[in-house]
């Protein structure tokens, strides 16, 4: 590869490394190189399609489906997916619209697919096979979820600064306050809620998006209290919370880096003080994030693992 492109590693084998990239003899090909013992050896792949490629992503639950996303004709969208590691390919971008510049999974979410084009981000729940508009129709160059909340996305939009969702892309609002380069080129999120924009220029901007156990909302309504007791936890632990109404919540564990690491499940739970009792046996020790989801609110804690 001698252009461009982008790097992913497997969220169900850290061993399954992809990146692509563009070829160029007398016209741009899509170059893909794969490595399944963590970048000791690559395989390399040109896909002679006449396209580029721009972004990879690794499926959320099957380990051996990748997407790979560039564009055709520099404008047109192009999407191929393999489900055998890259022996086969298939184009599918039925509904996709503009250049391909990002791809984004959810852990743990079957078949849903965020991707950021020239033309907005566009979703689907198929696994790529089919695509449809959201509501952010600005050049998209980087897509991040919060934690444990599939619905709650972040794109980085080129030229119109940083976007949020939190109806899983129908609609979006512009949230620019603090960021003096509106060409956001990347974006990170940390488990804790802090929200990291990567601009034209080299300058690296910040702010939190969701808070811990003694902050409030960045929309300024107040999320329920969560606490964590019998933290550092050994054995078990317990959450400790109150709900308005009755309501079926999720509680999950996420590591540092946010990603899954154990799915406590769901409840149905009465208005009032409630508590959850979990078992932490089998968990490797270290310092986690507990994410309590409800109807309309999460609420984040941190807690420590013991051996």
């Amino acid at each position: 590869m001698n252009d461009g492109g982008f790097m992913a590693v497997s969220p169900l084998n850290s061993n399954s490394v992809f990146c692509t990239g563009n070829v160029y003899n007398a016209a741009y090909f899509i170059g893909v190189s794969h490595s399944s013992d963590g970048g000791t050896t690559w395989e390399h792949d040109t896909i002679s399609l006449g396209t580029r490629g721009w972004a990879v992503a690794f499926d959320a639950t099957d380990p051996n489906r990748v997407y790979v996303g560039g564009d055709s004709a520099y404008s047109y969208a192009a999407l191929l997916i393999t489900t055998d590691l890259g022996l086969t390919w298939t184009m599918s971008h039925t509904g996709l619209n503009g250049a391909v510049n990002y791809l984004l999974t959810v852990p743990g979410q079957t078949g849903l697919v965020y991707c950021g084009t020239n033309n907005g981000v566009f979703r689907s729940t198929d696994a790529g096979v089919t695509w449809s508009a959201t509501g952010l129709t600005q050049q998209v160059r980087a897509l991040v979820c919060e934690p444990g909340n599939p619905l709650n996305l972040y794109a980085g939009t080129y030229g119109a600064g940083v976007y949020s969702s939190t109806d899983g892309g129908s609609t979006w609002t512009q949230m620019n306050t603090g960021l003096t380069c509106n060409k956001v080129l990347s974006l990170a999120i940390r488990a804790d809620g802090e929200l990291y924009a990567g601009t034209e220029g080299g300058s690296v901007f910040k702010t939190t998006v969701f808070t811990g156990l003694a902050g409030s909302s960045t929309q300024g309504r107040p999320r329920p209290s969560l606490a964590v007791t019998g933290n550092p936890c050994r054995g078990h632990g317990c959450l400790e919370f109150t709900l308005p109404a009755r309501s079926v919540v999720r509680a999950a564990l996420y590591d540092h880096t946010g990603r899954l690491a154990v799915d406590l499940g769901t409840r149905t739970l009465p208005a009032g003080a409630a508590t959850w009792e979990f078992n932490t046996a089998g968990i490797p020790a270290g310092t986690y994030f507990v994410r309590l989801t409800g109807p309309s609110e999460t609420r984040t804690a941190r807690l420590t693992v013991l051996d």
